[in-house]
């Protein structure tokens, strides 16, 4: 008698994993060896799944890990271009992971009834994750939840979404650390601090590179970013002397000097609430 093989979860599928609706059937797009469904399948969190990806190579690999892991006559095979080959009345939860955010938005962008809220969207972005949470924000879908995840020693997210119709203001803070939970994530504060790192680095590039009206005002502009998103952390400050300070106090740790048009400028646009993003 041959014994079932069981699936295996990485860190980041896991991640995935732990957010999926129980009872849900589910489709898993751009599934690759269809580690995900199988082990929900095998775990008894889910009675069916589809599992689409747009390379027959692929797709194999997914058929040969179903019947390995014993779960082949619950599990449906589709070799479709995104969600092309998937109707809306199959499933309750939709998966597309370890894409990057515009290839994500892309898929959704394309399929007709991503306008339904009884679907529930788990997105895992590589890269672009603001991009993605734009995206989102502006064909009302409500992020519902956000966790963090490592793999291969760096930190990602995964994004429960669903549609709403209802709007999201588009603020710094609500595009880069989206719906996570910086109080009760473990990983949340050290993936804020990756975002500030990324925008810190951009910054000193930018103090580096060759003076002239374009870098001066792209410099402006991510300083205002950093210090919106510092803002949406911290307290915000009461008075114009205690923004100008916290402006001086970033200068010296960042060894950054503004000229005094970039610093009025920024000092308007974090006192008037102006949010400039920039990046992704």
């Amino acid at each position: 008698m041959t014994m079932e093989k069981r699936a295996e979860l990485s860190p980041r599928l896991q991640g995935v994993a732990e957010m999926i609706p129980e009872g849900a059937r589910l489709a898993d797009v751009g599934t690759d060896h269809a580690y995900l469904p199988a082990w929900l399948l095998q775990n008894g969190r889910i009675p069916s799944a589809i599992a689409s990806d747009m390379r027959e190579g692929p797709l194999s690999r997914a058929r040969a890990t179903a019947r390995a892991c014993g779960c082949f006559e619950r599990m449906s095979f589709r070799l479709c271009d995104g969600l092309s080959g998937i109707a809306p009345e199959e499933v309750d939860a939709l998966v597309i992971a370890g894409m990057g955010g515009e290839l994500i938005a892309d898929i959704l962008s394309r399929w007709d009834y991503t306008e339904n809220p009884a679907i529930i969207y788990l997105l895992q972005p590589m890269t672009r994750p603001v991009h993605l949470r734009q995206w989102l924000y502006t064909h009302r879908f409500t992020l519902r939840e956000e966790r963090c995840c490592r793999a291969n020693g760096k930190l990602y997210t995964v994004l429960r979404a669903q549609y709403t119709g209802c709007a999201t203001e588009e603020t710094p803070a609500a595009l880069y650390f989206g719906a996570l939970d910086l109080e009760n994530d473990p990983l949340a504060g050290e993936y804020r601090e990756q975002v500030l790192g990324r925008l810190q680095r951009r910054i000193t590039g930018l103090v580096e590179a060759k003076p002239g009206p374009e870098r001066d005002a792209e410099l402006t502009e991510a300083t205002k970013l950093l210090l919106a998103l510092r803002d949406s952390i911290l307290p915000a400050p009461q008075s114009e002397e205690a923004i100008l300070a916290e402006i001086a106090e970033y200068e010296r740790d960042e060894k950054v000097a503004l000229c005094g048009e970039q610093r009025s400028a920024v000092l308007a646009a974090v006192t008037e609430g102006v949010a400039v993003v920039t990046g992704g």
